[in-house]
């Protein structure tokens, strides 16, 4: 077989690689398996998996009417529904809940359900609204949003309610013994009856 010289010589400029013993990989593996895995916050982990998914759509259909809901939104059944300062009545929609974890989904699921179909969830919501408008508020000022962006505004009103639900979610989850749920994910979508993102 004839060999390449260009091979030959990369092969010769290639460093040594240093062999670990059997022992010293085992040691390794060991000691990764011993360390303790970082718990997340306890606050605002929902809202930390939640992925967000907006449909825009300046006067296509009100709040409650037929608008086209994603994947697993078709039922109102998880809905929140707050006021934006140009948007006008809007409504939010969850989706299940995934933990991922087949031995408690069917408990987390009868839990969520049960909150969305006897609590007031604004309500439950409203005390997490103020802080959460806060720190929306101090981000866009930090980002050098300007005051004068409308969308902007009803934006941060949507993301505040958002955000406000999933820490009181959260909350009521926590009574029920279900603590942070580390890869747990679902989705929502917001549509108000006078989304214009044109900014008219």
């Amino acid at each position: 077989m004839t060999t390449d010289p260009l091979d030959d010589l990369l092969d010769g400029s290639a460093p040594p690689t240093p062999a670990v013993a059997g022992h010293e990989l085992r040691a390794m593996i060991d000691a990764s398996r011993g360390r303790a895995r970082p718990r997340l916050r306890s606050r605002g982990v929902i809202a930390a998996v939640t992925a967000v998914v907006l449909v825009g759509g300046a006067g296509v259909a009100t709040a409650s009417s037929d608008w086209l809901w994603g994947d697993g939104l078709e039922d109102p059944a998880r809905s929140y529904r707050f006021t934006a300062p140009t948007w006008g009545e809007c409504e939010i929609r969850f989706s299940r809940l995934d933990t991922h974890n087949p031995l408690i989904q069917a408990d987390v699921d009868r839990v969520i359900d049960q909150w969305f179909a006897s609590a007031d969830v604004e309500a439950e919501a409203a005390p997490y609204v103020d802080g959460q408008l806060r720190m929306l508020e101090q981000g866009d000022e930090a980002a050098g949003v300007p005051t004068t962006d409308q969308n902007a505004a009803d934006t941060r009103a949507w993301m505040a309610h958002e955000g406000a639900l999933n820490e009181a979610l959260h909350a009521e989850l926590e009574e029920h013994g279900f603590g942070p749920i580390p890869g747990a994910d679902s989705h929502s979508q917001v549509h108000c009856d006078d989304e214009a993102w044109s900014g008219e």
